[in-house]
Protein backbone atom coordinates (compact mmCIF):
# COMPACT_ATOMS: atom_id res chain seq x y z
CA UNK A 1 0.00 0.00 0.00
CA UNK A 2 0.83 3.59 -0.80
CA UNK A 3 2.90 4.99 2.32
CA UNK A 4 1.85 8.28 2.30
CA UNK A 5 -1.77 7.16 1.55
CA UNK A 6 -1.19 4.82 4.70
CA UNK A 7 0.27 7.79 7.19
CA UNK A 8 -2.90 9.75 5.58
CA UNK A 9 -5.57 7.24 6.95
CA UNK A 10 -3.54 6.98 10.10
CA UNK A 11 -3.78 10.52 10.81
CA UNK A 12 -7.13 11.19 9.89
CA UNK A 13 -8.42 8.64 12.86
CA UNK A 14 -6.31 9.92 15.40
CA UNK A 15 -7.24 13.50 15.59
CA UNK A 16 -10.76 12.14 15.12
CA UNK A 17 -9.64 10.06 18.35
CA UNK A 18 -8.01 13.22 20.12
CA UNK A 19 -10.93 15.74 19.35
CA UNK A 20 -13.66 14.02 20.58
CA UNK A 21 -12.77 12.50 24.42
CA UNK A 22 -15.82 10.31 24.33
CA UNK A 23 -14.14 7.99 22.01
CA UNK A 24 -10.74 6.21 22.49
CA UNK A 25 -11.05 3.40 19.97
CA UNK A 26 -13.06 2.86 16.63
CA UNK A 27 -14.26 0.32 15.06
CA UNK A 28 -13.75 -0.21 11.41
CA UNK A 29 -17.13 0.71 10.22
CA UNK A 30 -16.70 3.60 11.77
CA UNK A 31 -13.19 5.06 10.73
CA UNK A 32 -14.42 4.11 7.25
CA UNK A 33 -17.26 6.31 7.12
CA UNK A 34 -14.87 9.24 8.42
CA UNK A 35 -12.20 7.86 5.82
CA UNK A 36 -14.91 8.09 3.34
CA UNK A 37 -16.26 11.56 4.36
CA UNK A 38 -12.39 12.79 3.92
CA UNK A 39 -12.03 11.64 0.49
CA UNK A 40 -9.14 9.29 1.60
CA UNK A 41 -11.03 5.78 1.40
CA UNK A 42 -13.92 5.58 -0.81
CA UNK A 43 -16.44 3.05 1.07
CA UNK A 44 -18.40 0.07 -0.21
CA UNK A 45 -21.82 0.94 -0.22
CA UNK A 46 -23.43 -3.07 -0.22
CA UNK A 47 -20.56 -3.49 2.29
CA UNK A 48 -19.45 -0.99 4.88
CA UNK A 49 -15.93 -1.29 5.86
CA UNK A 50 -14.76 -3.54 3.82
CA UNK A 51 -11.90 -1.68 1.97
CA UNK A 52 -10.77 -0.22 5.44
CA UNK A 53 -10.99 -4.10 6.86
CA UNK A 54 -8.84 -5.36 3.67
CA UNK A 55 -6.31 -3.09 4.81
CA UNK A 56 -6.51 -4.02 8.54
CA UNK A 57 -5.92 -8.02 7.23
CA UNK A 58 -3.23 -7.08 5.25
CA UNK A 59 -1.67 -5.69 8.18
CA UNK A 60 -0.58 -2.27 7.42
CA UNK A 61 -2.11 -0.68 10.53
CA UNK A 62 0.22 -2.65 13.34
CA UNK A 63 -1.59 -1.02 16.23
CA UNK A 64 -5.65 -2.12 14.94
CA UNK A 65 -6.74 -5.33 16.91
CA UNK A 66 -9.75 -7.96 16.24
CA UNK A 67 -11.94 -9.41 18.85
CA UNK A 68 -12.74 -13.12 18.60
CA UNK A 69 -15.73 -12.13 17.25
CA UNK A 70 -14.03 -10.63 13.95
CA UNK A 71 -14.60 -6.87 14.70
CA UNK A 72 -11.25 -4.74 14.54
CA UNK A 73 -10.94 -1.57 16.22
CA UNK A 74 -8.50 0.74 16.03
CA UNK A 75 -7.04 2.93 18.73
CA UNK A 76 -4.73 5.86 18.26
CA UNK A 77 -1.18 5.15 17.30
CA UNK A 78 0.94 5.93 20.01
CA UNK A 79 -0.59 4.10 22.55
CA UNK A 80 -1.65 6.93 25.06
CA UNK A 81 -4.91 6.70 24.83
CA UNK A 82 -6.46 4.30 27.13
CA UNK A 83 -8.81 1.31 25.16
CA UNK A 84 -12.24 1.32 25.96
CA UNK A 85 -12.26 -2.53 25.07
CA UNK A 86 -9.23 -4.70 25.00
CA UNK A 87 -7.54 -7.52 23.14
CA UNK A 88 -8.31 -10.94 23.77
CA UNK A 89 -5.93 -12.57 25.40
CA UNK A 90 -6.65 -15.99 23.19
CA UNK A 91 -7.10 -18.16 26.48
CA UNK A 92 -9.99 -20.29 26.14
CA UNK A 93 -12.34 -20.87 28.95
CA UNK A 94 -15.19 -22.47 30.28
CA UNK A 95 -17.19 -19.28 30.10
CA UNK A 96 -18.03 -16.80 27.48
CA UNK A 97 -18.80 -13.22 27.62
CA UNK A 98 -22.55 -13.47 27.27
CA UNK A 99 -22.67 -9.63 27.24
CA UNK A 100 -20.36 -9.04 24.27
CA UNK A 101 -22.13 -12.29 22.54
CA UNK A 102 -25.66 -10.05 22.91
CA UNK A 103 -24.88 -6.72 22.50
CA UNK A 104 -26.99 -5.33 19.90
CA UNK A 105 -23.81 -3.27 18.56
CA UNK A 106 -21.61 -5.90 17.75
CA UNK A 107 -24.09 -7.05 15.20
CA UNK A 108 -22.89 -7.09 11.70
CA UNK A 109 -25.87 -7.75 8.99
CA UNK A 110 -24.77 -10.58 6.75
CA UNK A 111 -25.01 -8.57 3.27
CA UNK A 112 -21.92 -7.24 4.76
CA UNK A 113 -19.89 -9.67 5.03
CA UNK A 114 -17.94 -12.53 3.23
CA UNK A 115 -16.67 -15.72 4.23
CA UNK A 116 -13.22 -14.51 5.19
CA UNK A 117 -14.69 -12.08 7.97
CA UNK A 118 -15.68 -16.06 9.76
CA UNK A 119 -12.95 -17.57 11.41
CA UNK A 120 -12.33 -20.52 10.50
CA UNK A 121 -12.49 -21.80 14.73
CA UNK A 122 -15.02 -23.03 16.85
CA UNK A 123 -17.65 -20.85 18.75
CA UNK A 124 -20.73 -19.77 19.57
CA UNK A 125 -23.36 -17.52 17.25
CA UNK A 126 -26.25 -15.78 17.16
CA UNK A 127 -28.45 -15.00 14.64
CA UNK A 128 -31.03 -12.32 14.57
CA UNK A 129 -33.88 -10.34 12.32
CA UNK A 130 -33.47 -6.81 11.94
CA UNK A 131 -37.45 -6.35 11.27
CA UNK A 132 -39.61 -8.66 13.05
CA UNK A 133 -42.44 -7.94 10.75
CA UNK A 134 -40.41 -9.41 7.82
CA UNK A 135 -41.68 -12.55 8.92
CA UNK A 136 -44.73 -14.50 8.54
CA UNK A 137 -47.23 -12.86 10.55
CA UNK A 138 -47.48 -16.19 13.19
CA UNK A 139 -43.82 -16.05 13.39
CA UNK A 140 -43.53 -12.39 14.18
CA UNK A 141 -46.11 -12.27 16.54
CA UNK A 142 -44.22 -15.11 18.65
CA UNK A 143 -41.12 -12.60 18.94
CA UNK A 144 -43.08 -9.73 19.91
CA UNK A 145 -44.54 -11.67 22.25
CA UNK A 146 -41.23 -12.73 23.62
CA UNK A 147 -39.40 -9.15 23.31
CA UNK A 148 -36.54 -9.84 21.42
CA UNK A 149 -35.13 -10.63 17.72
CA UNK A 150 -32.86 -13.95 18.06
CA UNK A 151 -34.02 -16.54 15.43
CA UNK A 152 -31.06 -19.03 16.25
CA UNK A 153 -28.00 -19.62 18.61
CA UNK A 154 -25.78 -22.35 17.40
CA UNK A 155 -22.30 -23.43 18.29
CA UNK A 156 -19.35 -24.94 15.35
CA UNK A 157 -16.78 -27.77 17.43
CA UNK A 158 -14.91 -27.22 14.47
CA UNK A 159 -15.30 -23.95 11.96
CA UNK A 160 -17.74 -21.33 12.11
CA UNK A 161 -16.51 -19.94 8.56
CA UNK A 162 -18.14 -23.32 7.42
CA UNK A 163 -20.67 -24.00 9.93
CA UNK A 164 -22.12 -20.47 10.33
CA UNK A 165 -21.33 -18.78 7.09
CA UNK A 166 -21.51 -22.12 5.14
CA UNK A 167 -23.95 -24.44 6.12
CA UNK A 168 -26.53 -22.03 8.26
CA UNK A 169 -26.57 -18.86 6.12
CA UNK A 170 -25.76 -19.96 2.53
CA UNK A 171 -26.66 -23.75 2.37
CA UNK A 172 -23.38 -25.34 1.55
CA UNK A 173 -24.43 -28.71 3.50
CA UNK A 174 -26.86 -29.20 6.28
CA UNK A 175 -27.60 -26.29 8.22
CA UNK A 176 -30.59 -26.93 10.28
CA UNK A 177 -31.09 -23.09 10.67
CA UNK A 178 -31.16 -22.95 6.94
CA UNK A 179 -33.90 -25.51 7.05
CA UNK A 180 -36.07 -24.02 9.32
CA UNK A 181 -36.06 -20.54 7.76
CA UNK A 182 -36.68 -21.88 4.29
CA UNK A 183 -39.88 -23.74 6.04
CA UNK A 184 -40.96 -20.79 7.56
CA UNK A 185 -40.89 -18.52 5.03
CA UNK A 186 -43.18 -21.55 2.60
CA UNK A 187 -40.43 -22.81 0.64
CA UNK A 188 -40.83 -26.43 0.12
CA UNK A 189 -38.35 -29.20 -1.13
CA UNK A 190 -38.19 -30.70 -4.70
CA UNK A 191 -40.48 -33.78 -4.12
CA UNK A 192 -39.24 -37.10 -3.65
CA UNK A 193 -35.35 -35.79 -3.28
CA UNK A 194 -34.74 -37.55 -0.65
CA UNK A 195 -35.67 -41.16 -2.13
CA UNK A 196 -32.54 -43.14 -2.02
CA UNK A 197 -30.61 -41.73 0.76
CA UNK A 198 -29.93 -42.96 3.89
CA UNK A 199 -30.66 -39.67 5.67
CA UNK A 200 -34.60 -39.21 5.05
CA UNK A 201 -34.28 -35.90 7.89
CA UNK A 202 -32.50 -33.11 6.33
CA UNK A 203 -33.78 -32.31 3.28
CA UNK A 204 -32.75 -29.29 0.84
CA UNK A 205 -34.31 -27.15 -1.00
CA UNK A 206 -33.61 -26.26 -4.93
CA UNK A 207 -31.24 -24.49 -6.06
CA UNK A 208 -33.77 -21.85 -6.88
CA UNK A 209 -35.11 -21.74 -3.99
CA UNK A 210 -32.15 -21.71 -1.84
CA UNK A 211 -30.86 -18.61 -3.66
CA UNK A 212 -34.02 -16.89 -2.86
CA UNK A 213 -33.36 -17.88 0.60
CA UNK A 214 -30.24 -16.53 0.52
CA UNK A 215 -31.21 -13.12 -0.60
CA UNK A 216 -33.72 -13.10 2.57
CA UNK A 217 -30.95 -13.91 4.68
CA UNK A 218 -28.93 -10.84 3.20
CA UNK A 219 -31.62 -8.40 3.48
CA UNK A 220 -32.98 -9.32 6.93
CA UNK A 221 -30.77 -10.97 9.04
CA UNK A 222 -27.38 -10.27 10.95
CA UNK A 223 -24.98 -12.04 13.18
CA UNK A 224 -22.68 -11.94 16.26
CA UNK A 225 -20.04 -14.50 17.29
CA UNK A 226 -17.33 -15.73 19.63
CA UNK A 227 -14.63 -17.85 19.52
CA UNK A 228 -14.55 -20.54 22.03
CA UNK A 229 -13.83 -24.07 22.16
CA UNK A 230 -14.78 -25.30 25.74
CA UNK A 231 -18.35 -26.37 27.46
CA UNK A 232 -19.55 -25.48 24.05
CA UNK A 233 -22.87 -27.61 24.39
CA UNK A 234 -23.76 -26.99 27.83
CA UNK A 235 -23.15 -23.06 26.64
CA UNK A 236 -25.89 -23.33 23.80
CA UNK A 237 -28.37 -24.80 25.93
CA UNK A 238 -28.11 -22.29 28.68
CA UNK A 239 -28.54 -19.69 26.33
CA UNK A 240 -31.11 -21.42 24.43
CA UNK A 241 -33.15 -22.20 27.56
CA UNK A 242 -32.46 -18.36 28.56
CA UNK A 243 -33.52 -16.98 24.71
CA UNK A 244 -35.63 -19.07 23.79
CA UNK A 245 -35.01 -17.95 20.24
CA UNK A 246 -37.40 -18.59 17.90
CA UNK A 247 -36.16 -21.31 15.30
CA UNK A 248 -34.38 -23.59 17.95
CA UNK A 249 -36.03 -26.85 18.13
CA UNK A 250 -33.38 -29.07 19.93
CA UNK A 251 -33.01 -27.76 23.69
CA UNK A 252 -35.70 -25.20 23.60
CA UNK A 253 -38.42 -25.26 26.48
CA UNK A 254 -40.96 -23.42 24.48
CA UNK A 255 -40.27 -25.08 20.66
CA UNK A 256 -42.69 -23.87 18.31
CA UNK A 257 -45.30 -26.75 17.09
CA UNK A 258 -45.92 -24.52 13.93
CA UNK A 259 -41.94 -25.33 13.38
CA UNK A 260 -42.26 -28.83 14.17
CA UNK A 261 -45.12 -29.62 11.78
CA UNK A 262 -43.61 -27.16 9.22
CA UNK A 263 -40.50 -28.96 8.83
CA UNK A 264 -42.28 -32.69 9.14
CA UNK A 265 -44.54 -30.85 6.14
CA UNK A 266 -40.67 -30.62 4.64
CA UNK A 267 -39.34 -33.55 4.84
CA UNK A 268 -42.61 -35.28 3.86
CA UNK A 269 -42.44 -33.87 0.81
CA UNK A 270 -38.91 -35.10 0.15
CA UNK A 271 -39.42 -38.74 0.87
CA UNK A 272 -42.76 -38.76 -1.99
CA UNK A 273 -45.27 -38.78 0.68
Amino acid sequence: MNTQKLELIISIIDKYLEYDYKKDVLTAVEAAELLDKAGVLKDSLSRPGKPLRDILRAGYITHAYQLSNGRWFIPHSDGKYEKSIQKPVGVATSQISEEQLMNSSNFLSVKQLNDSDIPDSSGVYVVKIKDIDKLPLTFSKVLKERKHKILYIGISTNSLRRRLWGNELHAKGHGTFFRSLGAILGYLPETGSLLGNRNKRNYKFSAQDSAGIIRWIEDNLEINFIVHSENLEKIEESLIVKYVPLLNLDKNPVKLSELVELRRKCKAVANGY
